[in-house]
C-alpha cells in the first residue's frame, strides 16, 4: 500500500510540473489535463481474470489514480491555436489485447511473418511476438502513427512471473524498445512532452523533421539528450533505463531557460597561463634593457 501512495503522489507531482511548464512556454495556450476519476477496483480485478495476467504494480496504481490519461496543448499562430502536444494513455476499459478481434485502430499484425526476425541474443532486446510466448496490450494508439504496448514476455528462466515491458510498434510493424516499466515510459512520455511522434525517437527511423522543429522551439535539451544516447536513431535497454533517471526538472529546461556555466580552469591550465605571463614580462625587461644599453653607448661614442 505504500508503494502504491508513493506512485500516486509521483504520477500527481509530475503531473502539475509539465502543466507549470508548458504555460510558461512562450506561445502555448489552451494547456488542458482532462480530469478522470479513478478506476473501480472491481473493474481492474475484471481485467486480471479476463486476461489471466496481474496487471504491474505501477500501472495498477496509476489507474487507481485516473482511469487513462489525457493532456494536450496548442500554439498560438495568426490563423488561430493549432494542436501540437498531445499526452494520453488508455483507460482501463480499453487496454486491448493486440493482434485479437478487437483490435482496428491499426492493421492487424496477427501475421505470422511478423514473427521472423523477433528473437535477438539479447534477452532485454528480444522482439515481442504474437503466439503464445507473449501478451501484448494497446496502451496508447498514437493517432495512427504506430502503437505503445504493455508486453508480457514469458518467463526464460523456468518462472511464473512474465516480463513485463513496454514497447512500440509503428506503422511497418516493426518492434522498438522503449523502457523497462510503466512509470518509465511515462516520465518519458512526461519529458518529450507529448511532442508529435516522439515516440520515433526510438527507432532507427528517427524522427521527421516537423517533429524536429518542435523540439527546436519547446524541448531542445530533450532532443540532444535523445541524439547522444542514441546510436544511428537506435536506442538499447541500458541507454533507455539511464535515460528514466534524469531529473525532470532538469530536462524542462531549454537553452534559453539556463545560464552557461563558466568552466573553471584547470592547475594545468593556470601554471601554463603564468608561464606565459611570465615569458612575456621577461621579454618585454629584456627589450627595455636592450634599448638602453644601446642609447647609453651611442651617447659615449658620441662624447668620444
Amino acid at each position: 500500500m505504500e508503494e502504491v501512495t508513493k506512485s500516486k503522489s509521483l504520477f500527481e507531482q509530475m503531473n502539475v510540473g509539465v502543466v507549470k511548464y508548458l504555460e510558461k512556454k512562450n506561445g502555448v495556450c489552451k494547456v488542458e489535463l482532462e480530469p478522470r476519476r479513478p478506476a473501480e477496483r472491481p473493474a481492474l480485478l475484471t481485467w486480471e481474470q479476463k486476461n489471466t495476467v496481474f496487471l504491474p504494480d505501477d500501472l495498477k496504481s496509476f489507474y487507481m489514480t485516473s482511469d487513462g490519461f489525457l493532456l494536450t496543448w496548442s500554439v498560438k499562430i495568426e490563423n488561430g491555436p493549432i494542436p501540437v502536444g498531445r499526452m494520453y494513455l488508455n483507460g482501463i476499459n480499453k487496454l486491448l489485447k493486440l493482434g485479437g478481434s478487437t483490435s482496428n485502430t491499426l492493421v492487424n499484425p496477427s501475421l505470422a511473418d511478423l514473427d521472423g526476425d523477433s528473437d535477438l541474443e539479447d534477452d532485454n532486446t528480444e522482439r515481442p511476438t504474437f503466439d503464445s510466448r507473449c501478451r501484448i496490450y494497446e496502451l496508447d494508439p498514437c493517432d495512427g502513427n504506430g502503437k505503445v504496448c504493455l508486453v508480457y514476455k514469458e518467463s526464460k528462466t523456468g518462472g511464473t512471473e512474465p516480463k513485463i515491458e513496454i514497447w512500440f510498434l509503428d506503422r511497418s510493424l516493426s518492434w522498438h524498445y522503449i523502457a523497462d516499466s510503466f512509470t518509465s515510459y511515462y516520465r518519458l512520455m512526461i519529458m518529450h512532452l507529448g511532442l508529435p511522434m516522439w515516440q520515433y525517437a526510438f527507432t532507427d527511423i528517427g524522427l521527421c523533421q516537423q517533429s524536429k522543429q518542435w523540439f527546436n522551439l519547446y524541448a531542445p535539451l530533450r532532443l540532444e539528450l535523445d541524439a547522444e544516447l542514441g546510436i544511428d536513431g537506435q536506442f538499447t535497454a541500458d541507454t533507455t533505463s539511464s535515460m528514466t533517471q534524469i531529473d525532470v526538472l532538469k530536462v524542462f529546461k531549454g537553452k534559453t531557460d539556463k545560464k552557461k556555466p563558466v568552466p573553471a580552469q584547470t592547475q594545468s591550465q593556470q601554471s601554463q597561463s603564468l608561464r606565459k605571463k611570465t615569458n612575456v614580462a621577461s621579454a618585454k625587461v629584456g627589450q627595455q634593457s636592450g634599448l638602453k644599453s644601446s642609447g647609453s653607448s651611442s651617447q659615449l661614442a658620441g662624447k668620444k
